[in-house]
């Protein structure tokens, strides 16, 4: 009977742990429950979340149009459902609340109370579409029935509209770079590294650094120069090209090219040659006009086309156009003359910023 009597005594303690403080939130000594999950394990992309210090200030109690706003204290128990806005950036200025630059192109949410900044998943109701956000700004305002404002982005990955119903489940980082929270279940978040493997250990395994020897240097070594080689087979390939058996070089992987249109034959000129006092002509810069252009994507939207041709243009220190079709508006970036400086541009566009891109003719002016 003393038993059962503290088994009740437990479940009591427990119930009362549960209930919620004056202002409707979670008290922040409450133990989060296990999440359970009782179906797959799925895979999402989007922000890699990794640990910011909350600042203090950022992160207080506050009232906003005479209602009352309480930071979520322990986002472990919070998760949220209802309506989704589409965020255009803030009122006043292009600054959010965390202080960084507004971005329509960033995986990033306004949200009323969870702390700035965080992370959260993101789930379209509707159709399933699942993607890890960051949380760096506050809102939505002025309106009453939607609980959060995306990015343009997240509203694409999504593909959400002005009626759509999307659920919020905080990301907890730890120090160490762990994972917890409601938005952990059932999910497992895609790596996005491009670190290179681990080198490998020479003193273990099949030998050891000590006892690998450096071959002795030779003397009058020559490099092979294929201009010095000639084909004996009129038939084969070229020895004089820089890929394999006379093959292109292939494209580094990541790389698009769209072919370059055929080239049109010189129309013949009959009229006499006039002798004339020749005139140095200026040679122009690459940039200036060239037959390459880079082209990074194609928007809707000539405000956000406008914005993201600025925010490449300053990150890689080159100039740029809005090449508007209809009402498709490409994003280009160039022209170059040399297609070796158009490849040396997409490199870099996918090294430091991920950025898929193609590299076709320069619109003619």
């Amino acid at each position: 009977m003393v038993k059962q009597w503290l088994g009740v005594c437990i479940a009591a303690t427990l119930l009362t742990a549960c209930s919620l403080n004056d202002n409707g939130q979670q008290p922040t000594n409450q133990v989060p429950p296990v999440a359970v999950c009782n179906s797959p394990v799925v895979e999402i992309t989007g922000q890699e979340p990794r640990f910011e210090p909350l600042n203090p200030s950022l992160n207080q109690d506050y009232q906003r149009d005479g209602r009352q706003y309480n930071i979520v204290k322990n986002p472990a128990n919070y998760s949220e459902t209802g309506f989704a806005a589409i965020y255009d950036g803030p009122t006043d200025s292009n600054l959010t609340a965390s202080g960084e630059e507004f971005d329509p192109n960033a995986l990033t949410v306004a949200h009323p109370t969870l702390p700035v900044p965080s992370y959260a998943r993101i789930t379209n109701l509707a159709n399933g579409r699942m993607l890890v956000v960051r949380v760096n700004d506050r809102g939505p305002y002025g309106t009453r029935d939607r609980v959060v404002a995306l990015s343009r982005a997240v509203a694409d990955r999504l593909n959400t509209s002005n009626n759509t119903r999307v659920r919020i489940d905080p990301i907890i980082v730890a120090a160490d770079g762990s994972y917890s929270g409601p938005g952990m279940a059932c999910t497992t978040i895609a790596k996005q590294t491009y670190a290179l493997p681990a080198r490998p250990d020479l003193n273990s395994g099949l030998g050891s650094a000590s006892s690998y020897q450096a071959p002795a240097p030779q003397q009058d070594v020559m490099a092979i120069n294929n201009a010095s080689l000639q084909s004996e087979d009129p038939m084969g390939a070229p020895v004089k090209s820089s890929g394999f058996l006379g093959a292109p070089t292939p494209m580094p992987a990541g790389i698009l090219e769209q072919p370059e249109a055929p080239a049109q034959p010189a129309a013949v000129d009959t009229t006499p040659p006039v002798t004339s006092t020749p005139v140095p002509q200026r040679t122009a810069p690459s940039q200036a006009h060239g037959q390459y252009v880079v082209q990074v994507g194609a928007v809707s939207d000539s405000t956000r086309a406008q914005q993201w041709l600025k925010k490449l243009s300053q990150q890689f220190a080159t100039q740029g156009a809005v090449s508007q079709n209809g009402a498709i508006y490409r994003v280009q970036l160039g022209p170059f003359s040399q297609r070796s400086e158009a490849i040396a541009l997409q490199q870099r566009l996918l090294s430091e910023a991920q950025q898929q891109s193609f590299i076709t003719n320069a619109p003619a002016h």
